[in-house]
């Protein structure tokens, strides 16, 4: 696990904070280092999410977790009752700051830390989910995310142009909002993601594919949704493979049911000969390693960590030009941006960057550069500490 700085040098505990997601994966995914730093910054921390047994050991020991029965389903019963569960932990342990991420778990945090108020409640804006829904679903989702920043006291996008969107959309005031650094989450590990490290994984992974060393892969590791433009790069594939002998696909992620793949896109991906579709992983830096060509072509992001992981690897990135995409690929320089919703629209980026590995070496060069100039993972945790430092103070005086 990433580490900040001398484990001995740790301040006096003065503040308490508490980082809610609605499950565990979240926590893992993003705050990679983040609990360690608040702790020698003199910050408690406490998490909360759905349980998960793992995420104790995956915690650092002075972190605190309590267990919460969230979950992504809306259920106005079980919410309630969520609710009152986190008003008592709240009202319990007197918080500074409560922080919350992931819709369902921003919506009811927001309420519960409000009603007990609670100095300082943030918002991390890390996507508007109302974006990729039509009808009375979009215009419920839109209210509620409306609420979540009406009842919290900051709002954190993770990149530059969710703020003129949600402005434009009526969510939040530009006024409310604040980005840490440059976007993004929380950065990249780049002593952990560095291609050197990984070189032996490439024969090894492909030689357990059986893909040909010379082959071009194109790597997509995404939830296996509509929405992540699954169905898209599948048939893109397809045509590019009657085109182009030595070329695979591989796949990583789960299907889920809240956005089911097309039935015809499922029967591609278990039957096509090159295609290898592996479900999720554990870890995806060896498949970083083995692939050539990374591709997110999703319909709507907040601001994406897989093309900076993808980019720290020195592989160029293929994905369409939506929010979030823009500010994580540079178009031409690092990667390439195309419309959404297109299968035809992936086909001549793809090929071109099949048939020219220097376009892809310096694509992969100018991508892993950026990242160490502007999402250092130790930049960013540095700066979310800082964040909440100055957070907790204003809080304090404001007694």
């Amino acid at each position: 696990m990433y580490s900040q700085g001398n484990k001995k040098a740790l301040k006096p505990l003065k503040y308490k904070i508490a980082v809610l997601a609605t499950i565990s994966d979240t926590i893992k995914a993003f705050y990679e280092g983040q609990f360690e730093a608040l702790r020698q910054a003199g910050i408690n921390t406490t998490v909360i999410c759905a349980d998960d047994p793992d995420l104790r050991n995956w915690l650092p020991v002075e972190t605190v977790f309590i267990p919460v029965d969230l979950t992504r389903v809306i259920s106005p019963f079980k919410d309630l009752k969520v609710i009152c569960r986190l008003l008592k932990i709240f009202y319990k342990e007197k918080f500074d700051l409560v922080q919350y991420s992931t819709p369902k778990a921003a919506m009811l945090a927001s309420v519960a830390s409000f009603l007990a108020r609670v100095p300082a409640r943030v918002y991390l804006l890390w996507g508007l989910y109302y974006q990729g829904q039509s009808g009375i679903k979009r215009t419920i989702l839109k209210l509620v995310e409306k609420i979540t920043c009406l009842l919290s006291t900051h709002i954190l996008p993770n990149s530059y142009e969710m703020v003129d969107v949600a402005e434009q959309d009526g969510i939040v005031r530009r006024s409310k909002c604040e980005i840490i650094l440059n976007g993004s989450a929380c950065g990249v590990d780049l002593e952990e993601y560095n291609p050197d490290n990984y070189k032996h994984y490439r024969a090894q992974i492909r030689n357990a594919l059986k893909v040909p060393q010379d082959a071009v892969i194109i790597g997509v590791f995404s939830r296996l949704t509509g929405d992540k433009g699954i169905n898209e790069i599948v048939a893109a594939f397809r045509q590019i493979a009657q085109q182009l002998n030595n070329v695979f696909l591989l796949v990583i992620g789960n299907q889920e049911v809240k956005d089911w793949l097309k039935p015809e896109t499922e029967e591609v991906l278990r039957t096509h000969p090159k295609i290898r579709a592996l479900g999720r992983q554990k870890t995806l830096l060896p498949y970083y390693a083995a692939i050539d060509i990374f591709c997110l072509p999703s319909y709507r992001e907040g601001f994406p960590q897989s093309p900076l992981e993808a980019q720290a690897m020195e592989l160029p990135v293929v994905a369409t030009d939506i929010m979030g995409n823009r500010e994580a690929v540079v178009n031409n320089q690092t990667g390439l941006l195309v419309e959404p919703r297109s299968s035809e629209a992936l086909i001549e980026p793809l090929r071109n960057l099949i048939s020219n590995p220097e376009m892809r070496k310096q694509m992969g060069c100018k991508g892993r550069e950026r990242v160490k100039q502007k999402f250092d993972r130790k930049d960013v945790v540095r700066a979310i500490v800082e964040h909440r430092q100055t957070l907790l103070e204003k809080a304090k005086c404001s007694k």
